[in-house]
């Protein structure tokens, strides 16, 4: 019965020493996994400990990313005073790599630079286009020599719009413009200087051209009335109003944005307005006449042609 006692008593006292030291011990990966998570950031100079570890935690197990300074087993990973450095470069390693990014930077330059075949028929078709439309322009304006006119002036008969038309009634009291045929004659003088700006020589040159055109303006609106027995009439440029016929306080100046229907710009500058040719931009004086033969009339396109065949003095004979 001692002995039971005793034996008892030892293997309670064995017992008791396994269970402290089981007690000690943590079974839990939880636990397991705090301390690779301390040992992970201790490894790498780190070691704020996290107070609270999520669970679970999806950076950690088998399944979660790897980092790749944790190559042994555990997530042990070597410190960075154990990692082999790389010497620092030499200045001959630093000009040889400069001269290779520079020959791969040409080659691609050089790449980027070559036309393809079909950008080089593209090249090929509007260098064509090109030459076509110069080689057109260069007959046209030889062609305009050999005939004669003169380069410097654009004279054009064309059917008066009906926007236009239905405010031109107040300008010509003495003729009803609702009905019958309506012609507009636009008389575009080039001219050396740009309209957008003035000067003594600006000036100069618009009073000479505005002479020009009130001369030629009383041959064709005379040629029309006498000969024709048709209404012709001019706008005054000075004044913005018909030559012939009645006073009136409407105007129709050279920068009225009416002119738009005759087929030029109007260019607000803020001090000013300035009107624009299709092909001579600013560079342009313009006169109106207005007749109420048809633009197709024989005698008012051979009037219209003798004035683009006159030289500067613009005389129609």
């Amino acid at each position: 019965m001692a002995n039971r006692l005793f034996t008892s008593n030892s293997m309670k006292g064995t017992l008791g020493k396994g269970i402290r030291s089981l007690q000690t011990r943590e079974y839990s990966s939880h636990g397991w996994r705090r301390k690779n998570t301390y040992v992970q950031q201790l490894l790498f100079g780190n070691t704020t400990i996290e107070k609270h570890t999520v669970w679970p935690d999806p950076h950690l197990g088998c399944l979660g990313p790897k980092d790749q300074r944790l190559g042994f087993p555990g997530n042990i990973g070597l410190d960075k005073a154990l990692l082999p450095t790389e010497p620092p470069p030499t200045p001959d390693r630093l000009k040889a790599d400069k001269e290779e990014l520079e020959n791969q930077a040409k080659f691609w330059k050089s790449l980027l630079g070559t036309h393809t075949n079909h950008q080089h028929q593209i090249d090929i078709v509007n260098q064509d286009d090109e030459n076509d439309c110069r080689d057109s322009e260069e007959m046209e304006s030889i062609g305009r020599k050999l005939m004669g006119i003169n380069e410097n002036l654009e004279c054009i008969a064309q059917v008066c719009p009906d926007l236009l038309r239905r405010e031109l009634a107040g300008l010509f009291t003495n003729v009803n413009m609702t009905e019958g045929p309506l012609t507009v004659i636009t008389f575009c003088q080039r001219t050396n200087h740009d309209m957008t700006s003035w000067s003594p020589s600006v000036e100069e040159e618009r009073e000479a051209l505005t002479e020009k055109f009130i001369r030629a303006a009383k041959d064709v609106c005379d040629k029309l009335r006498q000969k024709a027995q048709i209404w012709a009439d001019f706008i005054e440029p000075c004044s913005g109003r018909p030559y012939y016929s009645s006073f009136t306080n409407l105007t129709f100046f050279e920068t009225d944005e009416r002119y738009r229907h005759l087929g030029f710009r109007i260019s607000d500058l803020g001090c000013c307005k300035v009107i624009a040719h299709h092909k001579w931009g600013t560079h342009a004086f313009v006169g109106t006449i207005f007749t109420s033969a048809p633009h197709d009339c024989e005698h008012l396109q051979q009037i219209v042609e003798r004035c683009n065949r006159a030289d500067a003095a613009v005389a129609v004979n």
